[in-house]
């Protein structure tokens, strides 16, 4: 693994965060790894070079499934030959010919002015279904809010729960097109529902204070509680002026920046 700009972080047995903490985002991406297959969770940004760091940790048969389509999330998604999407129809709307181009809504790359990558869907995966690795079997959750077409990771057997830019520490995305804190309200209310309190919450997302100190961003299923007071009291709150960003506290170290747009979406 020669690539120095990814920090790797064994998180739990055949479990791998793989972290950019030079990034201005610090994306962590997740490689999952069952007995007979490995799934990829995220491709990062577009600085570094992801697929040799990957082979370098398994050797297993690869499944790559993006989190959501924001730019920061496909940024390697070219370098993987096996790609799965969640069913969902607002990506089935990107689709052409087994090929799938996000649509500038979804992928936002205007940021930092990148072009939407075209890509072959190999499988869509059903909502709720169950992603088997060998072994191991991953729930795969559809988790709205942040935008229209998150999904997450349910390890229920390692009570691992991989959240993506739902939920980490830091700011949370609520002021980006797509977002919905109707959405982001019924997630939250589903996740505390399904996940033990026990459960370790992995987000896509870190907000270390160097290199050094950076590590896969994690909390306690005990914050769902938190998160569903936050959003309530954000939709029973008077109408903000539209197109004012609020920025709630969810717990220290993580607030919630909400569109006052996305209040009514």
């Amino acid at each position: 693994m020669s690539d120095t700009w990814y920090k790797i972080q064994q998180i739990a047995p055949g479990t791998f965060a793989i972290g950019e903490p030079k990034y201005h985002q610090q994306n962590w991406s997740y490689l999952i790894c069952g007995a007979e297959r490995a799934l990829l969770f995220d491709t990062g940004s577009y600085f570094g070079t992801l697929p040799p760091v990957v082979a370098g940790l398994t050797d297993l048969p690869l499944t790559v499934l993006p989190s959501h389509m924001h730019y920061d999330h496909l940024g390697n998604i070219a370098g993987f030959d096996r790609i799965v999407l969640p069913d969902l129809p607002v990506l089935r709307a990107c689709e052409a010919d087994g090929m799938v181009t996000p649509s500038d809504t979804l992928f936002l790359g205007d940021r930092e002015e990148r072009i939407a990558p075209t890509f072959p869907v190999a499988e869509w995966l059903a909502l709720d279904g169950m992603i088997d690795l060998g072994g191991r079997q991953l729930r795969l959750v559809h988790t709205p809010g942040h935008s229209p077409d998150s999904v997450s990771l349910w390890d229920s057997q390692a009570e691992l729960f991989f959240a993506a830019d739902y939920l980490y520490r830091g700011d949370l995305y609520a002021q980006v097109p797509g977002a919905s804190l109707p959405d982001y309200l019924g997630t939250a209310g589903r996740l505390a529902t399904l996940l033990p309190k026990t459960t370790r919450i992995f987000g896509a997302h870190g907000n270390a204070e160097d290199e050094a100190t950076a590590e896969a961003p994690s909390l306690n299923a005990n914050i769902l509680d938190r998160l569903i007071v936050c959003l309530t009291d954000l939709m029973m709150s008077p109408p903000a002026a539209t197109g004012d960003v609020i920025r709630a506290r969810v717990q220290p170290g993580v607030d919630l920046l909400v569109n006052s747009d996305a209040l009514a979406r």
